[in-house]
């Protein structure tokens, strides 16, 4: 599910997936580009569209399905779109590009991000001689090479395998001992559900800084649009709903996408609630500032970028410093 920034040429075509929500009378339009398939991640933004928050602010908003999950963000950029949902983790190497945009808000305020290996390693240093699926070369390889060094190995100590997204199939496979890039609230799960034994070593408990795992990137001329402030005001409402009433929002989503309907899905829905941003425009700035830190050591980021140019709180008119 997630994937590292592939749209480094000119943005695409909208080339998307409309889903299919209860359309409400609203003064502004606002398109909000997934950062994959609708999936539990994205349980608030579906809370404040069921619970009316979004029609109360005034909002008619539009949630796409990306067909390259590579190309929100640029089609923000490019003016296609209003709103992306990325990736902190590559927030600071989209600054880094000088492409033009700002986080402007939090959907899930904890890392997803998971290392997930076979029934025959229970210990990171077991990995030693062993071979590792990645997905796609970036963050991932930083924080596995963090992760690594946090048992006293070093990324010459494993082998490195593209498995080319199929991580849970890799593992299933056997085609190698282990992978970085997978989430512990969907291909976790997956894995348990299908008797797999696995173990999971979490990234933040091996020496890698905490990060918010998704959050909406707006472009840089419009950061501090009202609009703005609405949507992220109609977030904080649909987050409480949905924490008040999970059940219900999740039967209303399974109703208006009946694929929804698994148990993979019902048990990510549980798992993803205490993940769920409660104060989604706060912009924690001891947090991002540490996880720039992380980056410039490890060569993601090469240019030294104010934090307040590409990460702001849309409420304070204020650039942060």
């Amino acid at each position: 599910m997630r994937t590292l920034t592939r749209a480094l040429g000119a943005a695409g075509v909208l080339a998307c997936t409309v889903l299919a929500l209860p359309a409400h009378a609203a003064s502004q339009q606002v398109t909000v580009v997934l950062d994959w398939f609708l999936n539990a991640d994205h349980a608030a933004l579906l809370a404040a569209q069921y619970s009316g928050a979004f029609a109360r602010h005034g909002l008619d908003v539009k949630l796409v399905a990306p067909a390259d999950p590579g190309s929100p963000a640029r089609l923000v950029a490019a003016g296609q779109a209003d709103l992306a949902v990325s990736y902190q983790t590559q927030l600071g190497m989209l600054a880094d590009q000088d492409i033009p945009l700002v986080r402007v808000g939090t959907l899930i305020d904890t890392p997803l991000n998971v290392l997930i290996t076979g029934e025959n390693v229970h210990t990171i240093a077991d990995l030693k001689g062993r071979a590792i699926g990645v997905s796609m070369p970036g963050v991932d390889d930083a924080a596995l090479d963090t992760m690594l060094h946090s048992a006293g190995l070093a990324m010459g100590d494993v082998r490195q395998v593209n498995v080319n997204f199929q991580l849970e199939q890799a593992i299933i496979s056997h085609a190698v001992d282990g992978v970085i890039g997978a989430v512990r609230t969907y291909e976790l799960i997956d894995l348990e559900q299908k008797g797999i034994k696995v173990s999971a070593f979490f990234p933040e408990e091996h020496g890698v800084p905490m990060s918010d795992e998704l959050i909406f990137l707006a472009g840089r001329d419009h950061a501090h649009d009202a609009w703005i402030r609405q949507f992220m005001d109609a977030l904080a409402e649909g987050a409480n709903t949905l924490i008040n009433h999970p059940d219900a929002m999740l039967a209303q989503t399974i109703h208006d996408h009946p694929e929804f309907d698994t148990p993979l899905n019902r048990a990510a829905w549980q798992a993803t609630l205490p993940r769920i941003c409660k104060q989604p425009a706060l912009l924690n700035v001891p947090r991002y500032t540490a996880f720039a830190t992380f980056l410039h050591a490890h060569g993601m980021m090469t240019h030294d970028i104010p934090l307040g140019q590409y990460a702001i709180d849309p409420f304070s008119q204020v650039v942060t410093p």
